[in-house]
């Protein structure tokens, strides 16, 4: 197996979680990176700091990330699609818009390992939106040639991880030491789709190989990111500032992370056929004392930002909720949290700013039908919205 592994992206969780896996298996990263000034930095600088919590989420630890190459997918693409001919692995902690051109750069490294009758490849989404392998396979499909696509067929994988570290921006104190730095959580894991993978992790690295990952992604959504995106919308609703602020108000902990919690896990048992003590039981993951630590200053609008993905139909609010209407549970707490982001504004936010126009012109449902995609003809769609509606008026 080549020592070299390819992160697209260099924001939050490419640098401080998906970078440190890949050091401690031994592996020479390089980072494709869109931003210019960015990847120049990068390149002068050599290395950066992760400031990561201990086990216990609490005293911070310094984990020093070098031995990386860095180039500008902008103005270096031919170097970019070099880089991913030369490696095994490439990890796409992306948001959904730049897929499209890791797809095609992706493509254009396949065909010429196609030509070589190269290694197994995996490409492995280290993402937070759901459909993440049908997004990027389709990104990278119409650019294969016909010896491409039989190397795609045979020997590549398109996996997903379960991202189970927070990662936020530095203290300003931690900025001016490194510009580079980052703050994340302790997970050492990577959690893996065990079913899809083309190759094996080398030793060191520290794997959690995983069957329901399907599953166990949309736990993930439903329930720790949406508990995520609900303390900050309640946050910013009663005035606080930052998401740990949130967390320790009484009145949000019982609402999201009792309340909703358990609504999410509802979703995601009916969604999937399974019992609500198996998920409990089995995808448990609980990052609320991570995101109350004294040292995190994440920002809601960090959290909250592109409304339309986060109001999404399959996304972390209605998503969870439609499926618990279906299942004869109404999803109180849910709907509270949908009709507190249509009170939540950022002008900062283009999709929150268009959110608030439909509003203002056409109405609570014309946004809902719009951002959400709900209809008035099907029954529990109906019904949410009714929900929504009715607590968006009590607040």
């Amino acid at each position: 197996m080549k020592n070299n592994a390819v992160i697209a992206g260099a924001g939050k969780i490419g640098r401080g979680y998906i970078a440190e896996m890949l050091k401690n298996g031994g592996f020479h990263i390089v980072f494709l990176v869109h931003s210019e000034d960015q990847t120049r930095l990068m390149k002068e600088r050599g290395s950066y700091i992760i400031f990561r919590a201990d086990e216990n989420d609490q005293d911070l630890e310094e984990v020093v990330i070098d031995d990386y190459d860095a180039y500008c997918t902008v103005t270096e693409e031919d170097r970019c699609v070099e880089a991913i001919v030369d490696s095994d692995v490439i990890f796409l902690p992306v948001y959904p818009k730049a897929c499209p051109d890791f797809g095609r750069m992706i493509a254009k490294a396949i065909n010429i390992k196609a030509d070589k009758d190269d290694d197994p490849f995996d490409v492995i989404m280290s993402v937070n939106f759901l459909q993440a392998t049908k997004t990027i396979r389709d990104a990278i499909l119409p650019h294969l040639t016909e010896k491409g696509m039989e190397f795609f067929n045979e020997k590549v994988g398109i996996s997903e991880t379960l991202v189970n570290r927070m990662v936020v921006d530095p203290t300003e104190e931690m900025a001016k030491r490194d510009p580079l730095s980052i703050v994340g959580g302790h997970s050492a894991v990577l959690k893996v789709d065990k079913d899809t993978l083309k190759n094996t992790f080398p030793e060191g690295m520290e794997v959690d190989l995983l069957d329901k990952l399907p599953a166990r992604f949309t736990y993930k959504i439903w329930v720790v990111n949406m508990m995520h995106f609900a303390v900050s919308i309640y946050g910013s609703y009663l005035g606080y500032r930052y998401v740990r602020e949130a967390c320790g108000d009484p009145y949000v902990a019982k609402s999201v992370h009792e309340m909703a919690r358990k609504e999410g896990v509802i979703g995601v048992a009916n969604e999937f056929g399974l019992a609500v003590e198996d998920i409990e039981f089995g995808f448990y993951h609980d990052p609320w004392s991570m995101w109350e630590n004294p040292e995190s200053n994440d920002p809601f609008a960090r959290v909250v930002m592109d409304m339309r993905r986060k109001l999404s139909k399959t996304d972390r609010v209605i998503g969870p909720a439609l499926s618990c209407m279906k299942a004869g549970k109404i999803p109180f707490f849910l709907a509270k949290i949908a009709a507190l982001a249509l009170k939540y504004e950022n002008q900062g936010d283009p999709t929150s700013v268009e959110l608030h126009r439909i509003m203002d012109e056409k109405g609570i449902r014309a946004a809902l039908h719009e951002f959400s995609e709900l209809s008035e003809d099907v029954k529990e769609e109906k019904m949410l919205m009714d929900l929504i509606e009715d607590h968006y008026v009590n607040l």
